[in-house]
Parts: structure tokens; C-alpha cells; sequence
């Protein structure tokens, strides 16, 4: 696996970041995009891969976010992750302008609901959410105060959709309590759980 990172300027030193099979798909680049008048401390990371794929080389755009957080309550923060997404919006907007029949993706903790205004912003632009797949049972990433949220999102252009073939969430967090110091465990190092999107380009 091999690691992108590009340090955003979140106070926490918080950033979003990639893991990438080296030998089944090749970055063409990595860049991340900071929006106007300091709008997101951890900015949308962007990375161009090509997938290796049996059928012939896919070329897919992902966009990796963290929103705004809550913590200063939902309705407050709520302008702030509409701006963010309709940011993720003109960046995919752009590279659509390029190139109309591009798979692009908008992903990450948006830390949102589903059935949001910073959500509603990025399905107006076409973008089609994972969820819509298993609808109507939605599949939770984080548990608040022993409430299943769905904070972690997937969006997709219909051209990208139409390949999906699954989606669940990988409960290997949310459900357990912090680590124990020096448990090697993978589970409850975060507090999220992250959702699986499997593709099919037979």
C-alpha cells in the first residue's frame, strides 16, 4: 500500500489521506484544494488514479474530505458544510468540464446526515449516494451518545453508479469501546466505521 498525504492546516493536525495498492492501481496525481477565505482547514484531497482492472485501465477521480464538525451543534455549523460541499461540487464540476463521462467521487467523514442540507447540495449536482443502493436501510459509521449516525458518505457520478454492486459498512468501531494501550487489535481505533463500496466493470 502506498500512502498520500498532503498537510492541511486544521489546528488538531488533522488531514485526509490515501491508502493505495500500488500494484493494482497506479496515482497519476495528488494535489489537495484549499477553498476561498479559509473555508476548510482540512481541504478536499484529490487524487487521479488508474485502476488495473481485467477488463482494461479505469481512470477514477477521488475527492477525500472532512467537514466541519458539529461539536458546536448542527443548525450553527451547517453553512459552513454547505459551502464545503458546494466546493467539492465546482472541483468535480471542473474536471467534468474536461472530460464529461469521468468517474469522480466525493467521499469521506462529512460529518453530515444523510438526509442533510450539506448532502442535499451535493446530489443536486447529479452525484448519486451509495446509500441509495440499499436503500432503505442505511448502514451506521459512528454512534453519539448511543445514537447510530451516518456521518461517512460515498458519492458517485451515474456513470461510476451504474458499476456499483455492494455497500456495507465495516462495524469495526463504532461498536467497541477505545483501544486498550498496546492492543493490537484493529478494532475501536477510530471512532468511525468505515462503508465499503465494491464496483463491478466486467
Amino acid at each position: 500500500y502506498q500512502p498520500f498525504l498532503i498537510e492541511g492546516t486544521d489546528s488538531r493536525g488533522i488531514d485526509v489521506a490515501y491508502l493505495v495498492r500500488s500494484d493494482r492501481a497506479t496515482v497519476e496525481g495528488a494535489a489537495n484544494y484549499p477553498a476561498p477565505d479559509g473555508l476548510t482547514s482540512r481541504p478536499p484531497l484529490l487524487i487521479t488514479v488508474t485502476l488495473h482492472l481485467e477488463s482494461g485501465d479505469r481512470t477514477v477521480y477521488v475527492l477525500n474530505n472532512h467537514f466541519t464538525s458539529m461539536s458546536a451543534g448542527e443548525k450553527p455549523t451547517e453553512p459552513r458544510r454547505k459551502a464545503q460541499a458546494a466546493w467539492n461540487v465546482s472541483l468535480a464540476e471542473q474536471i467534468l468540464a474536461r472530460e464529461p463521462q469521468a468517474h469522480v467521487v466525493v467521499l469521506g467523514d462529512l460529518n453530515s446526515f444523510s438526509d442533510s442540507p450539506p448532502l442535499d447540495v451535493l446530489r443536486q449536482a447529479g452525484l448519486r449516494h451509495v446509500y441509495e443502493f440499499v436503500e432503505p436501510d442505511h448502514p451506521y459509521s459512528y454512534i453519539f451518545q448511543g445514537v447510530s449516525e451516518t456521518l461517512d458518505h460515498i458519492l458517485l457520478t451515474p456513470g461510476l453508479y451504474d458499476h456499483l454492486v455492494r455497500v456495507e459498512a465495516l462495524h469495526s468501531n463504532a461498536d467497541y469501546p477505545p483501544p486498550i494501550p498496546d492492543d493490537p487489535s484493529a478494532q475501536g481505533m477510530s471512532d468511525h466505521d468505515p462503508i465499503i463500496a465494491l464496483f463491478s466493470f466486467k
